[in-house]
C-alpha cells in the first residue's frame, strides 16, 4: 500500500486550495486537536470531550473556569464563526484524531437533523431517506461500524440493527457532536468507524436566567416551488437557570417538528440472473438476466419530530459536583403508499434480446394463458412510530486537587410498535390480449413498459394478494454502570493516570403483525376473485409530474386506488369467498377467517420472535504524558480496555410444512405452515484492546500525530438472530438463517496526519488511515433439499444462507481538509467570507468491479467510496449566510442485494443546501434555510450500469422562522 501524506504534490495541492476565496461553512467540522485560541470554547482535557470537564477534569489546573456561551459575544465572536472557533479547539487540543460540530448558540444547530450536520465532516457520509440523513458512515464504513453515544452514554435505537438513527434526536438539544476517528482507552464505546458522542449543554454553562426560542415555517416540495408543498410547523425552547455562585442550574427544552413531502421512487426490487428461457419459436436462450419486477412509487409521507429533555448540575460541597440528565424523544413516520406494479415472470416471455452481458435490452411477454402479467394496483402503509428515551445520573467527587473518583449510572430505552396500524394490499388486472412490452432504459433512468391495459379501467379488477400488518415491533433496552479514577501529576513526563470499569446490559427484541398463515394470500392470491369497484372504494389517483432520471417513461400519469380497510372487509363477505373456485381451499379461508375473529386484522406472529441478550464487562487503564522533545511539546495517550461479552440469541421458529406454486401465478409460491419451534444459542467474547496517541507540536501551530490501536465491532444484530426466513419465489427458493457464535469484526488501525493551525478559525490538514480488518461477516449458501414437490414427486431444492466469520480486507486512505477565513486578507465587507473543502479518499485490498464479484463470489467491502465537501459562509454585521455542497462518491452497497443476491451500487450524489440569518436586534433573528436546492435523485443498478435497481425524487426543503434569545 502506498501512503500518500505529505507528497510534494499533495503540498502544493493545499497551498493552492488555501488560496481559493469560496465560501465556507456556517458550523465546524474538524479532523485533529490542540491547545484552544482566545475566543475559543473552554480548554479540554486530551481526549476529552467538553461535557465531560465538568463531570472529570484531567487537566493540571482544574480552577479554569466553567464554559460561558455569553462570553463569546464580549469578543465579537457569535453565530457560525463562535461554532467554527469551538470546534476547531476541540480539535486542537484533543491526543486522539477527532472531528466534531457545534451549535453556533444555546439550541441552534446549524442544520434539522444530527447527521445532516455531520456529513460535512471529514470522511463523514449519510444515509438518505425521504429528504432526510438518518445513519452515516465513517471513512466507508457504514452505521454498523459507528458508535453512538449520548454525553458519553450508551442510546438505544429501534433501528433493528447496531444501527443508529439520528432522524429520532432533535437538533435543538445538541450544543456539540464530537466524531471520534481514533480509539482512547477512556471512550466508552468502542467501533472501527469511530465512536460519535453527542454533548448536550450544561447548565452550569451559563449565567443566571437564560434561553432561546424558534418559530418556522417547513416547506417540502418535489419541484423547489413552495406553492407546490405542503407548510407545516416547526418550534423550539430552550430555558435555563444558573444561580449567582454558579453551584446549582437546570435547563429544559422541547422541541416540535412537523413536516409533510411526497417522494417518487421506481424500483425493480432485484435482477435473475443465469435465467434460461424458451421463446414463442421454441428457441432457448440462457445466461439471461432479467428484473424481477418494475414498480412506480409515490409515498405521501407525514414525519413528525418531538423531544424533551432536561438537565440539574448541582455542587452540595466543593469537591462534589452531581449531573443529571433526562432525554425524551419521538420520531413519527407515517408513509401512505400510491404504487403501480409490472411483475415479472420468465414463464411468459416469448421473445427477448440481450446485450453481451447477458442484460436484457427488450423482452414481449404473452397477451394470454395463465400467467398473462398484471396491472398490479398497490396500497401499502408501513408506519413507524420509534420513541427513546435516556436517563442519567453522574456524581464526581475530587478526592483531592489531583485525584478525582466519578460514578455514571444510564438506562435507555427504545422501541417501535405500529406494526398492526400497516398493510401491503393488491388489486390487478390481467393484460388479456396485450403483449406487454419492457424495455430497457439504459444507464441513466428507468426501464419502461408499453402495450399495456388501460390503468383506468375499473371493469376488469380482480383481487391478489398481501397481507394487513407491516414491518417489525422493535425493543432494545440499554443499562450501563462505569466507575473512573484519575489521578493527575504536577511534575515529571507523568500527566495522568486513568482507571475505570463498565458494565452493560443490552438487549433488543423483535416480533412482526400479520394476518395469521398466509390466509389472506392462500386464498385469493392469483387473480381469480373480480372486485366491484364500488365494493372497495376504488378511484382513479393521478401521480405527480414525472422526474426526469427517477419516473420510468412508460409510467402511467393515473392508475386505480382503492380504500385499503374497505377491500380487506370485503374479502371476508361471502359476495367473494363464494368465488374460490376450489372448495378445499375454500373451506380453509373460512376455518382460518373464523379462527381469526371473522376478520383479516393482523395478530402478533409468534414465528417472527427474535431476542438478543448481551452482557458486557469492560475495564480500561490510561497514561498521558507530557514533555518536550528537542524542545517541541509533545503528548502521549497510551492505554488497553479488556472486553467480555456474552450473549444468547433465543427465537420461535415456524417452518412451512407445504409449498406449491399458484397455477393462476407461477411466479407466485405459496406456503402451509407447520407448529412452533422454540430454540436458543449462547455466543461470546472477550478482546484485548489496546490504543496509542501520539501529538507532537513541531512547530506552534503545526502538529504532528500518530495512532496506533486495536478496535472491533460486534456482528449485526441480524446475524444473530437464530430464526429462519423463507423466499418463496418459485426462481428463488431461499432459506435464511442467523448464526448466534459470530465473533466480532477486529482491525488494526495506523493514522497519521499534520494539521497547519493558521489563526483560531483556520487550519490546513492531511492524514493517511489503515486499517487492517478481518472477521467479516460473509453469507454461505448451500443447497438442500426442503419440501416435495407434489406434482412431481421430486423435493424442491431450495439455497440456505448464513453468516460466518471469513474474510479480511485492507481499508486505507487519505484526508485533506481546508479551512479558511479571510479575515486579514480581503477588505471591507468581504473580509467575512470564509470557507471550507475537505476530501477523503478512501480504497480497500478488496476493491472490485461488480461483475466480478456477481461471476466468482469474491468478497469485497460494501460502503467504500470518496467523499468531499465545499462550504462557504460569509459572516458580517447582521449578516450569516451560508452554502454548502455535500458530494458521496460511487459505492457498493450490497454484495448480495435482494432476491436476486447480486451486488448492488449506488450512483454518486451531490446535494447543495443554503442557509442565512439576519439579526434584527442582539434577541431576535430571521432566518431561512433550504436543503437540495438543485433537485439531485438517488440512483442504484445492479452490476451493470444498465441493470436499474431503485431512484429517488425527494426534492428541497425550506424553512423560514424567526429566532429570539433572552
Amino acid at each position: 500500500m502506498q501512503r500518500h501524506i505529505l507528497t510534494s504534490s499533495i503540498h502544493q495541492a493545499l497551498l493552492a486550495i488555501s488560496g481559493i476565496a469560496c465560501m465556507a461553512t456556517g458550523f465546524a467540522l474538524h479532523a485533529q486537536d490542540a491547545t484552544p485560541s482566545a475566543g475559543a470554547a473552554q480548554t479540554q482535557a486530551p481526549a476529552q470531550a467538553p461535557t465531560q470537564q465538568n463531570k472529570d477534569s484531567s487537566k493540571k489546573d482544574d480552577k479554569t473556569p466553567p464554559k460561558d456561551v455569553k462570553d463569546l459575544s464580549a469578543v465579537s465572536v457569535t453565530g457560525q464563526l463562535a461554532a467554527i472557533r469551538r470546534a476547531q479547539a476541540i480539535k486542537q487540543d484533543a491526543v486522539n484524531v477527532v472531528d466534531s460540530i457545534s451549535a453556533e448558540e444555546t439550541g441552534k444547530f446549524p442544520d434539522p437533523n444530527v447527521a445532516d450536520a455531520l456529513q460535512r465532516v471529514p470522511g463523514v457520509s449519510v444515509n438518505r431517506s425521504g429528504g432526510e440523513s438518518s445513519q452515516i458512515a465513517i471513512r466507508g464504513f457504514g452505521p454498523e461500524f459507528v458508535a453512538v453515544t449520548i454525553n458519553d452514554r450508551p442510546m438505544a435505537t429501534a433501528s433493528g440493527s447496531r444501527a443508529f438513527n439520528f432522524d429520532v434526536l432533535p437538533s435543538e438539544i445538541i450544543s456539540v457532536a464530537q466524531v471520534n476517528k481514533t480509539s482512547s482507552a477512556d471512550i466508552p464505546e468502542v467501533d472501527i468507524g469511530g465512536v460519535v458522542n453527542i454533548q448536550t449543554a450544561r447548565p452550569l454553562d451559563f449565567h443566571g436566567i437564560h434561553g432561546a426560542w424558534s418559530a418556522a415555517a417547513v416547506n417540502s416540495n418535489l419541484t423547489g416551488d413552495w406553492a407546490g408543498g405542503d407548510t407545516t410547523p416547526k418550534a423550539s425552547g430552550v430555558f435555563g437557570w444558573t444561580n449567582s455562585d454558579n453551584t446549582f442550574g437546570w435547563l429544559a427544552s422541547a422541541t416540535y417538528y412537523k413536516r409533510k413531502d411526497t417522494q417518487l421512487n421506481t424500483q425493480a426490487n432485484s435482477w435473475y440472473v443465469n435465467q434460461n428461457i424458451t421463446t414463442s419459436s421454441g428457441a432457448t436462450v440462457n445466461g439471461v438476466a432479467v428484473p424481477e419486477t418494475l414498480a412506480t412509487n409515490v409515498l405521501d409521507e407525514t414525519r413528525t419530530r418531538k423531544g424533551v429533555s432536561a438537565a440539574i448540575d448541582w455542587k452540595p460541597i466543593d469537591r462534589l459536583t452531581v449531573q443529571f440528565d433526562t432525554l425524551y424523544s419521538s420520531y413519527k413516520v407515517d408513509p401512505l403508499e400510491h404504487e403501480f406494479g409490472e411483475y415479472g415472470n420468465t414463464g411468459d416471455i416469448q421473445s427477448i434480446t440481450t446485450d453481451s452481458n447477458g442484460t436484457a435490452l427488450n423482452f414481449v411477454r404473452n397477451s394470454s394463458g395463465p400467467n398473462v402479467m398484471a396491472n398490479d394496483y398497490v396500497m401499502s402503509y408501513a408506519p413507524t412510530y420509534e420513541k427513546s428515551v435516556q436517563n442519567g445520573l453522574n456524581l464526581g467527587f475530587d478526592i483531592n486537587q489531583s485525584t478525582k473518583l466519578s460514578l455514571d449510572i444510564s438506562n435507555s430505552k427504545a422501541w417501535n410498535k405500529v406494526s398492526a396500524d400497516g398493510y401491503f394490499l393488491v388489486i390487478g388486472a390481467k393484460n388479456f390480449g396485450t403483449n406487454p412490452t419492457w424495455t430497457n432504459g439504459g444507464t441513466s433512468q428507468p426501464p419502461s413498459y408499453s402495450n399495456i391495459l388501460s390503468t383506468t379501467d375499473m371493469g376488469n379488477l380482480a383481487a391478489h394478494c398481501c397481507n394487513a400488518g407491516s414491518g417489525n415491533n422493535v425493543t432494545n433496552s440499554i443499562n450501563n454502570y462505569e466507575l473512573k479514577l484519575s489521578k493527575s501529576f504536577q511534575d515529571g513526563v507523568l500527566s495522568q493516570l486513568e482507571f475505570g470499569g463498565q458494565f452493560t446490559k443490552n438487549w433488543v427484541k423483535s416480533d412482526s403483525w400479520s394476518t395469521p398463515n398466509s390466509l389472506l394470500c392462500n386464498a385469493y392470491c392469483g387473480y381469480q376473485v373480480s372486485v366491484p369497484a364500488d365494493a372497495v372504494g376504488a378511484y382513479v389517483y393521478t401521480a405527480p409530474k414525472k422526474v426526469s432520471g427517477v419516473s420510468s417513461p412508460g409510467a402511467p400519469s393515473q392508475w386505480i386506488q382503492y380504500d385499503p380497510r374497505a377491500y380487506l372487509a370485503w374479502l371476508t363477505t361471502p359476495a367473494a369467498y363464494n368465488q374460490i373456485t376450489d372448495p378445499a381451499k375454500r373451506a380453509a379461508f373460512l376455518q382460518g377467517l373464523a379462527a381469526n375473529g371473522g376478520t383479516l386484522d393482523p395478530v402478533p406472529n409468534p414465528g417472527s420472535y427474535n431476542k438478543v441478550s448481551e452482557d458486557a464487562k469492560s475495564f480500561f487503564a490510561k497514561a498521558v504524558f507530557e514533555g518536550t522533545m528537542w524542545e517541541k511539546p509533545w503528548a502521549l495517550d497510551v492505554g488497553v480496555r479488556y472486553l467480555d461479552l456474552t450473549s444468547t440469541s433465543t427465537a420461535v421458529n415456524q417452518p412451512p410444512i407445504a409449498y406449491y406454486v399458484d397455477p393462476n401465478d407461477t411466479s407466485n409460491g405459496q406456503v402451509t405452515y407447520g407448529p412452533l419451534a422454540p430454540q436458543s444459542a449462547d455466543g461470546g467474547y472477550h478482546k484485548w484492546l489496546p490504543s496509542m496517541n501520539f501529538k507532537l507540536s513541531i512547530l506552534d501551530n503545526l502538529i504532528y500525530r500518530l495512532s496506533l490501536s486495536k478496535t472491533l465491532t460486534p456482528p449485526e444484530l441480524s446475524n444473530l438472530y437464530y430464526d429462519k426466513s423463507f423466499g418463496t419465489r418459485p426462481n428463488s427458493l431461499t432459506i435464511s438463517q442467523g448464526n448466534p457464535q459470530l465473533q466480532p469484526y477486529t482491525s488494526r488501525n495506523f493514522d497519521t496526519g499534520l494539521e497547519w493551525y493558521i489563526d483560531d478559525a483556520s487550519y490546513i490538514a492531511v492524514e493517511g488511515f489503515y486499517k487492517k480488518v478481518s472477521n467479516f461477516s460473509t453469507l454461505i449458501s448451500t443447497p438442500v433439499n426442503f419440501l416435495t414437490n407434489e406434482n412431481t414427486g421430486q423435493p424442491f431444492v431450495w439455497t440456505l444462507t448464513q453468516p460466518v466469520n471469513l474474510n479480511s480486507s485492507d481499508i486505507y486512505g487519505e484526508e485533506v481538509t481546508v479551512n479558511y477565513q479571510f479575515t486579514h486578507l480581503l477588505p471591507e465587507p468581504f473580509n467575512g467570507l470564509g470557507m471550507a473543502f475537505n476530501y477523503t479518499h478512501v480504497s480497500s485490498s478488496t476493491s472490485l468491479s461488480p461483475g466480478l464479484i456477481s461471476t466468482t463470489g469474491k468478497f469485497a467491502v460494501p460502503g467504500i467510496g470518496d467523499t468531499a465537501n465545499l462550504s462557504g459562509y460569509y459572516e458580517k454585521g447582521p449578516w450569516q449566510v451560508r452554502l454548502a455542497y455535500n458530494w458521496r462518491g460511487s459505492y457498493l452497497e450490497s454484495i448480495s442485494y435482494g432476491s436476486g443476491a447480486q451486488p448492488a451500487t449506488r450512483k454518486s450524489y451531490g446535494q447543495l443546501d443554503l442557509s442565512a440569518s439576519y439579526d434584527v436586534n442582539k434577541y431576535l433573528s430571521v432566518f431561512l434555510s433550504g436543503t437540495n436546492l438543485t433537485h439531485q435523485h438517488l440512483y442504484d443498478y445492479s452490476v451493470y450500469t444498465n441493470r436499474f435497481l431503485y431512484a429517488e425524487a425527494d426534492g428541497t426543503v425550506y424553512t423560514v422562522g424567526l429566532r429570539g434569545t433572552f
